[in-house]
């Protein structure tokens, strides 16, 4: 029997694989292109790579070892269907690397390679950035404004809260004062904007800008949004600690409110009350007399609108549907009696037995009217008497 010579074969195989691999002249020549004495040789590569968004473009960095024999390097993204290709200064020392080009909306993986005079490449370097364009614009919105405040001096814009995972970063108010365009600038984490010496209605504009991230290199900004607010007159001495112009002991009358005479019968005094930290109350009883058509107000003279007047905060009463007692808005310069309570333009009982949310007038008026709008009254001495600690009123334009 002849015998195999299994060494012979082995050698045969790997002369045909040497063969199927370099078999062409051609592939032999780029292969040594990148060889010297048998070793692969590598151009120096990019290192400490970062990629900053920005908008449908991005900013690459880095940082190399300067060599005299690179001349360029290249940056590929799109799975190398996509570069930009720049070249290098020869200098000594470590050269930073800094570039912005234009790359389509996307995360994307970012190779950089650099080729020396032979056209020998070095290790690839990565880093991984995003490009934001319009699927990005479509996610933001403009700041929602919650509502306005007038004040002798200013006007408050209140916004509402933000989503702040959408990049948001600021709001721009443009309007006029003084007859001069200003442009104020609010951050997202504060919730108003203070209009200085805006103290009429007036039209404006403004918008969000936005970062997609922290370190992008640019910014996107909504639309503006054209806004009028209308400056109404406010609520005066409203909430605790209500302040009394002037006083005897626990009771005092309520300063920038109006305060007829069926209300003092405190000495003179009524409507304010030192208790629970000097609170608006009106009491009888307890040895104090009754109360006839008792009334605290104020007068405003209001544009054309929607409104609201309400108790904001009732802390205790012991008033009864059975009894007499109003929150009042009237046209004109004084409350109507409790009789006449049906020709006011609007008005509520105020009692016990309501909730917060059922204690207030809505009403609209269909051009600039003078109203007077408060608390109103009728109610028995005697003991028990009868009282209604009120901590804040609110009005608003709706």
């Amino acid at each position: 029997m002849k015998k195999i010579n299994i060494n012979s074969i082995i050698a045969q195989l790997l002369f045909i694989l040497a063969l199927g691999t370099f078999g062409s002249c051609t592939d032999w020549d780029e292969f040594k292109k990148y060889t010297k004495d048998g070793e692969i040789q590598y151009s120096g590569k990019i290192d400490s790579i970062k990629i900053f968004s920005g908008k449908e473009r991005v900013k690459f960095k880095g940082e190399m070892n300067a060599d005299p024999k690179i001349v360029k390097y290249k940056i590929f993204w799109n799975d190398y269907s996509d570069s930009v290709e720049y070249s290098i200064d020869k200098v000594s020392g470590v050269l930073p690397i800094e570039q912005v080009f234009e790359v389509d909306e996307g995360v994307k993986n970012f190779v950089a390679i650099t080729y020396d005079d032979e056209g020998n490449a070095s290790v690839p370097s990565n880093a991984v950035g995003t490009s934001y364009g319009d699927t990005y614009r479509r996610k933001i919105n403009n700041r929602l404004i919650e509502s306005f405040t007038f004040n002798p001096d200013n006007t408050i814009i209140n916004w509402a809260l933000m989503d702040l995972t959408t990049g948001a970063q600021f709001t721009e108010v443009k309007l006029p004062v003084n007859g001069e365009m200003k442009t104020i600038t609010t951050p997202v984490t504060e919730n108003q904007t203070v209009l200085e010496g805006v103290t009429t209605s007036t039209e404006f504009e403004y918008r969000t800008i936005f970062k997609p991230e922290p370190t992008s290199i640019d910014t996107f900004a909504v639309p503006y949004a054209q806004e009028e607010f209308i400056v109404v007159p406010q609520l005066q001495n409203r909430q605790v600690p209500f302040i009394a112009s002037a006083r005897d002991g626990r009771w005092g009358t309520l300063a920038d409110w109006i305060t007829n005479d069926a209300i003092k019968i405190h000495n003179g005094h009524g409507g304010w009350d030192e208790w629970n930290g000097n609170i608006f109350n009106v009491e009888s009883g307890w040895g104090a007399p009754s109360i006839t058509n008792g009334k605290i107000y104020q007068v405003m003279e209001l544009p054309a609108g929607t409104y609201t007047f309400k108790i904001a905060d009732l802390l205790s009463t012991n008033l009864l549907d059975t009894d007499q007692t109003y929150l009042v808005v009237a046209a004109g310069e004084e409350l109507p009696d409790v009789e006449q309570v049906d020709t006011a333009i609007g008005y509520t009982q105020v009692h016990g037995g309501k909730s917060v949310d059922q204690l207030k007038v809505e009403f609209t008026l269909e051009e600039p009217t003078q109203v007077s709008l408060g608390y109103l009254t009728s109610q028995a001495g005697g003991t028990p008497g009868k009282f209604c600690n009120i901590r804040a009123f609110d009005f608003y334009m709706n």
